[in-house]
């Protein structure tokens, strides 16, 4: 008898462990499948944010809460129960300039709502406008292959941190006067974007205010123009995989080195002059330039071959703060 009571207990004990495992099996963890969609085309990634706009929210459950958050852009779900399947729809943004996904009608507007917090700009167009960023900024702007077209001012000109990803874009400035592309007091790294003006000054800029540091990489720098100078330097400059070029004549060089406190670094980069002017005049500071560069030409170089000339650059293009 006390034989046939353990048997008894031992199959019920399989049964209730057997009843558990199949009720744990049938009630398992809530599955979340999510779908991307663009314009009604299903799409494998979910699209940048910046980019795109949410369109529409689809749920196979009526009774499962399911809502998109702008500000982290990810899907929100509150106890969506049983296995539940997600549609998302986005369309490509109508805004011109984004700033952590919000619209803006400019890039000065997106710029100010940064703020010094760390922030993502994204130029979704072909735009036109200028901007001056704030001191203690810390942007990433990404041109996204579009080009900005600068008219009237300075097209951006950073006081703070920032990283410019041109992804083949190009920044420029069309004005008659002045109008520089890019001007530099802070700290900033360029990649992959082609700078060409038309401004009647030269286009690019890094200041002489002592905290002035600038990395260019893949980037072109074009200038036709006999009496314009197409960069100076007046900070720490560094140049990776770049072609700058320009056609001025003895008083106006390619590349300007300008300031007794400034630096340059050239690493695999072409620096080159068409016209009768030199492709780097080295006024003052120093300069590092690699063995696999092409910069032929050069003025002020230790050890270069340069051509005799009385002529220095042009006074207008020594530029202080």
């Amino acid at each position: 008898m006390r034989k046939q009571n353990h048997l008894t207990k031992r199959v019920w004990f399989i049964g209730l462990a057997a009843a558990m495992m199949i009720f744990a099996l049938g009630c398992g963890k809530a599955e979340l499948k999510v779908n991307y969609y663009v314009d009604g085309k299903k799409v494998e990634e979910l699209p940048e944010q910046g980019l795109y706009e949410i369109k529409s929210i689809r749920c196979n459950k009526k009774d499962a809460n399911a809502t998109w958050d702008n500000d982290s852009w990810s899907l929100k779900t509150d106890d969506i129960g049983k296995s539940v399947k997600v549609d998302l729809d986005f369309t490509y943004t109508q805004s011109t300039f984004t700033m952590n996904g919000i619209g803006y009608d400019s890039l000065q507007a997106a710029f100010d709502a940064a703020g010094t917090d760390p922030a993502t700009v994204q130029i979704t167009k072909e735009a036109t406008g200028s901007a001056v960023t704030a001191v203690g900024s810390d942007i990433t702007l990404k041109l996204n292959g579009f080009t900005l077209q600068g008219t009237g001012t300075d097209t951006i000109v950073n006081n703070g941190n920032m990283t410019i990803i041109g992804g083949s874009g190009t920044i420029t400035n069309s004005s008659a006067g002045e109008g520089k592309a890019l001007v530099n007091f802070g700290t900033l790294s360029v990649s992959d974007v082609t700078f060409n003006t038309e401004a009647n000054a030269f286009t690019v800029w890094n200041s002489n205010n002592g905290q002035s540091s600038m990395e260019l990489n893949g980037c072109t720098i074009n200038r036709t123009s006999a009496d314009v100078v197409p960069l100076v330097n007046s900070g720490v400059l560094t140049l990776n995989s770049c072609t700058i070029t320009g056609a001025g004549d003895l008083t106006h060089p390619t590349l300007l080195q300008n300031h007794k406190n400034a630096s340059v670094s050239v690493n695999a980069t072409t620096i080159t002059n068409s016209g009768s002017g030199y492709s780097l005049y080295l006024e003052s500071g120093t300069a590092n330039i690699d063995s696999s560069s092409n910069v032929p030409n050069p003025y002020g170089l230790e050890g270069a071959e340069e051509t005799p000339s009385e002529e220095a650059p042009a006074e207008e293009n020594t530029v202080t703060e």
